[in-house]
């Protein structure tokens, strides 16, 4: 499959399924990532295997736009649409750049991003919390074993 073979198959896998005006975007968008990590020196087929399955990319999109969608009070998500389509397509960047699978992106933009940043900052809180019972021990440790050592360098 060729970059233009990929970006008509996410288009396809898109249509009718999100307004035509975020097909288009979507499909400038991988384009142009395509498009700026061969000017890089990427092999265009090495690009195109990092994204994977154009249809997958599109599953992803709709599952997002859903989440986006479902808002409820007729104002999108996150505080706009142009808002949530920049974070989006941020999170998509970030995704591509650190070779995260694509699935993840409307599990985080459903709002568990949030929840994953709470989880991850109170489990760095609890090993500090250890790390501070621990430390008066570990000194003491130190203390003796310092005390030790100069005591037997002493004896002989």
């Amino acid at each position: 499959m060729n970059k233009q073979e990929f970006v008509d198959r996410l288009r396809t896998s898109l249509s009718g399924k999100i307004s035509p005006v975020l097909v288009e975007e979507n499909a400038r968008y991988y384009e142009d990532y395509i498009n700026t990590h061969i000017r890089l020196g990427e092999p265009e087929k090495d690009v195109l295997e990092g994204l994977g399955d154009p249809r997958l990319i599109a599953r992803s999109i709709v599952a997002a736009e859903s989440v986006k969608a479902g808002d409820g009070d007729g104002n999108r998500a996150y505080g706009g649409e142009e808002d949530f389509t920049g974070r989006r397509r941020r999170l998509r960047h970030f995704f591509h750049a650190v070779n995260l699978p694509s699935w993840v992106l409307p599990v985080l933009a459903g709002g568990t991003l949030l929840l994953v940043l709470v989880v991850m900052g109170l489990v760095f809180r609890l090993i500090l919390h250890m790390l501070a019972w621990l430390w008066p021990v570990i000194a003491i440790a130190m203390i003796l074993l310092f005390f030790i050592k100069l005591f037997r360098d002493w004896l002989h």
